[in-house]
């Protein structure tokens, strides 16, 4: 691990990256899995969806130009059953920031947050039909509540590493909770953001909010 100040530095880049299909790619690259039982492998049954996903990207990506609305509405139809949106969204604001906000303001971050985020994994993975894919399993089922999966992606560039973390959830369903990318995490690092939004617009909630929606918009038209 190096110095301090270049973890901020790493963090910070990660931070202002979030729309590059660099990103996105790794963090998409597991979802596409119908609700998961308590008995389930964790790690076959990400290895099993990345290739199930990669074969729907192969098919369905390359509306993404035509139809950009409904590719991302089917993404989001996959992602929803497999990604803690609320509880990412809860960690990306903050606890203390939570509790300030009202019910509303919190309910329409998650909402803004969950579109920002369906929007640029599926702009990201729409030309990444070619990745290969590998979870490594360590043999043994978790005992815990969560998880580390660890896989590599392997494409063009050369091999990745990302680990993902899940959480079990309600009836045993293993959905993701935060995803490691070259060991920074994009949780945390979503978080640097929020917070940053929030003193640059000097505690407004409402601003952050909507900045955050008008740069998905602005990211739509790029």
């Amino acid at each position: 691990m190096s110095t301090l100040v270049s973890q901020v530095d790493r963090r910070k880049q990660c931070s202002e990256g979030f729309g590059l299909a660099s990103v996105a790619a790794m963090l998409l690259l597991i979802f596409w899995v119908p609700v998961a039982t308590a008995a389930q492998n964790p790690y076959s049954m990400i290895e099993r969806v990345s290739n199930e996903l990669l074969i729907v990207v192969r098919n369905s990506g390359k509306t993404m130009k035509s139809n950009p609305e409904r590719y991302y509405s089917d993404v989001d139809r996959v992602l929803e059953p497999v990604v803690a949106f609320d509880y990412i969204a809860r960690r990306v604001m903050g606890s203390a920031y939570w509790k300030k906000a009202t019910a509303a303001q919190q309910d329409r971050f998650i909402q803004v947050f969950r579109r920002n985020l369906v929007a640029s994994f599926a702009r990201g993975v729409a030309n990444f039909g070619d990745l290969e894919v590998k979870v490594i399993s360590p043999g043994t089922l978790p005992k815990g509540r969560k998880v580390q999966v660890l896989q590599e992606v392997r494409g063009e560039k050369g091999l990745t590493r990302v680990s993902y973390t899940l959480g079990r959830f309600e009836a045993g369903q293993w959905k993701l909770i935060n995803v490691l990318f070259n060991g920074i995490s994009l949780a945390r690092a979503f978080h640097g953001q929020f917070a940053q939004s929030m003193k640059d617009n000097r505690g407004d909630i409402d601003k952050v909010i909507a900045n955050w929606s008008a740069n998905e918009a602005e990211d739509k038209t790029s």
